[in-house]
């Protein structure tokens, strides 16, 4: 889907807390565009196993998808509280997600398909 000109962009992580202040940054300088939530899900590398993390390479693929599937669902459900978020302020907004192992790569991968002009972000650790 290509997206117009009257969509900001908001790339969000997946700590709800700490990413809250830029969504709320986002709503109120909106001016009357479209919020639209972006998201970088990273699949993990390693799963927890017998009280360690072990490589998923390690791991029966089997398990290793059943833990990336759940860790999917994890996501879209903080996805789905910063929508709560966007909804509790009036605003109706999307979400558009991809997965990637580099976060920064996701981003850039995201706005080239989708012609992304506005872009919010908060400050990376």
């Amino acid at each position: 889907a290509s997206f117009k000109e009257d969509v900001i962009f908001v790339a969000l992580g997946k700590d709800v807390k700490e990413c809250q202040s830029v969504l709320m940054w986002a709503l109120h300088n909106s001016g009357g565009k479209k919020i639209c939530i972006l998201h970088v899900h990273q699949p993990a590398q390693k799963m927890p196993m017998m009280g360690t993390k072990v490589s998923i390479n390690l791991v029966d693929p089997n398990q290793v998808k059943a833990y990336h599937d759940g860790e999917r669902q994890e996501m879209l459900t903080i996805l789905g509280k910063y929508l709560l978020i966007c909804a509790k302020s009036g605003v109706q907004a999307d979400k558009l997600w991809n997965e990637n192992l580099s976060i920064e790569k996701g981003i850039v991968e995201l706005i080239l398909k989708n012609g992304i002009q506005w872009l919010v972000m908060g400050g990376a650790a």
